[in-house]
């Protein structure tokens, strides 16, 4: 393999959307790898779509991916179950408008105004509250994180270099649109960058090592107008299968095998689970990103 630079090859890690039950098993991946001596905080790069713009910001900060846990909490406190569940089928329906659309960024446009307009329990403030944990942190070098800019419908893609605080762009990232209040920034409106492609792995700058880690099946099954899988995974996989082309790729998806489907991806009893089911899969897939990492 051809290196990107001279000397050690880059390896970045691109962390996908998945609600509260992504940020519960994205931790206990990360923090079951960590343990088994697979420390992925060490990566050139760190990309993060929604709940992997959270755990992707604490992750490449150098701070514990644990600390996410304590936002779920907060979160916990402040809306209710059938306001998560409402939460969980307002993503779905806006990723299909937006990924089915003939034009996809006037949907986009749609869905953000529909979005500003919306009465949400919390106020903008409150929202960025739920993520005090990152107030005054420094963006980290080599992280990324997107959203979507609820005026033109354009994805963008944050790094350190925008000069935007990282506490403003990870909240934006996390958006789920009529759940969660749209994020000013510099004037701008934005929601969650996960709803046309909850992975952007595109994203990425070019690397000899890519893992990306999928809190969503990876080309599981066809995601139709119907069905209770993200349509976002659609655009996801075949930019998956794309970048395997170029680049020696990892990926790693959720073994959601032992709960009862369909799964409610901001349901907090669920993510209780999953924090253990990636702790456990950690274990079974250490080896595997250990050869890829250290290639």
């Amino acid at each position: 393999m051809t290196l990107q630079g001279n000397g050690s090859p880059t390896r970045t890690v691109v962390l996908g959307g998945g609600g509260t039950v992504g940020v519960a098993w994205q931790t206990g991946l990360l923090t079951g790898l960590r343990d088994a001596g697979v420390d992925l905080a060490g990566a050139s790069a760190i990309v993060g779509t929604s709940a992997g713009s959270l755990v992707g910001a604490l992750l490449s900060s150098g701070r514990d991916v644990t600390d996410a846990l304590a936002v779920l909490a907060e979160v916990g406190k402040k809306l209710d179950f059938d306001s998560l569940g409402a939460g969980s089928q307002s993503f779905l329906d806006a990723s299909r408008q937006a990924v089915f659309a003939a034009d996809p960024q006037q949907a986009l446009r749609a869905i953000g105004s529909a979005a500003q307009e919306a009465s949400t329990t919390l106020t903008e403030d409150d929202y960025l509250g739920l993520l005090e944990i990152l107030d005054g942190v420094a963006w980290p070098a080599g992280f990324r994180c997107t959203a979507i800019d609820t005026g033109t419908g354009e994805l963008v893609v944050w790094s350190q270099a925008s000069g935007v605080p990282l506490l403003h762009a990870v909240a934006a990232s996390c958006v789920v649109p009529m759940l969660f209040p749209t994020v000013t920034i510099n004037g701008n409106r934005y929601m969650d960058g996960g709803i046309v492609n909850h992975l952007n792995a595109a994203a990425a700058p070019p690397s000899d090592v890519l893992v990306v880690v999928s809190c969503l099946p990876l080309g599981a099954q066809e995601g139709g107008a119907d069905s209770n899988r993200s349509a976002s995974t659609i655009k996801a996989d075949a930019e998956i299968a794309q970048l395997r082309e170029t680049t020696r790729l990892v990926a790693m998806e959720p073994d959601f095998s032992d709960i009862e489907t369909p799964i409610k991806m901001l349901d907090p009893e669920t993510a209780g689970r999953a924090l253990h089911i990636g702790k456990h899969q950690a274990e079974h897939e250490a080896a595997a990103i250990r050869a890829a990492w250290d290639f």
